[in-house]
């Protein structure tokens, strides 16, 4: 009788302990939420002034837009993160760095992406060295590399023209295209990817069969070679064969394999 008299006694305390901690941790976190919000509509983090860095492209007022910035609001109304990420949804941003100072100034910091290549749908789109499409212009941009073959009918501004693990190849040959040991930046006028072979035009109206996508490196290597001949020694060429037969053909008034005719120069 006793015994149950004791395990009665023990549970109200038990609970009573319980309910106690649950209660001080309950004022506790009740406290911190009070403070964070006294704290995110405070004057003192109330917008007084907005500054806009490293823009030229983008526009202020879009910049401002799309963070959801205005002076007389609170900064913390929505999370930096969240204004930081509607604002490289902008086409043009490549990256955005925000901060608010005490006083209530707003620093926004961007870097711009810049058109490197152009594809022509009715209009001609801008794309960054990224892929991505970052204008559509009714006029074609003479210093900008034109590249065919690429489907871009469901895509829209700010998308990437490359998505899919099948488009690997074709994005690993660009990105060597614009490696300055080739000598190839600036050089060439266009690019055409198919999907087993590609094709290129110089800058010089000479067209380049570069052919598959394999042995990038080596193909793009003996090229330059190619290419810094006829620069040399003013050969009249007007296409290349890079996987014709063993070794690639240079096409002009005559047909010069190049190989042989590099190594009979050589002799004399």
């Amino acid at each position: 009788m006793e015994k149950k008299l004791r395990k009665i006694k023990k549970r109200p305390r038990k609970f009573r302990r319980i309910f106690r901690i649950f209660s001080r941790f309950f004022i506790f976190f009740s406290l911190i939420f009070l403070i964070v919000f006294a704290i995110r509509h405070s004057i003192l983090f109330k917008i007084r002034e907005i500054n806009v860095l490293g823009n030229s492209r983008v526009k202020r007022e879009e910049i401002l837009r799309a963070g959801s910035l205005k002076v007389g609001e609170k900064f913390y109304n929505i999370s930096k993160d969240e204004r930081i990420k509607a604002i490289e949804k902008i086409s043009y941003v490549n990256d955005c760095d925000l901060s608010f100072k005490l006083g209530g100034k707003v620093i926004v910091k961007i870097s711009e992406r810049k058109p490197y290549y152009q594809i022509q749908k009715n209009d001609f789109y801008l794309i960054d060295e990224n892929f991505r499409i970052l204008e559509a212009l009714k006029s074609k941009s003479s210093n900008l590399l034109d590249i065919y073959g690429v489907d871009i009918d469901n895509l829209k501004i700010g998308d990437y023209i490359f998505k899919g693990e099948g488009d690997r190849e074709k994005v690993n040959l660009l990105k060597e295209l614009k490696d300055e040991k080739y000598n190839l930046r600036g050089n060439l006028k266009s690019v055409e990817l198919l999907d087993s072979i590609s094709t290129f035009i110089t800058i010089d109206g000479i067209k380049i069969h570069f052919g598959s996508y394999e042995n990038i490196e080596y193909k793009l290597t003996t090229l330059k070679l190619i290419l810094d001949d006829i620069k040399n020694t003013g050969k009249n060429a007007e296409s290349i064969l890079m996987e014709k037969g063993e070794n690639p053909i240079v096409n002009g008034q005559r047909d010069i394999r190049y190989r042989e005719e590099s190594e009979s120069s050589t002799e004399n």
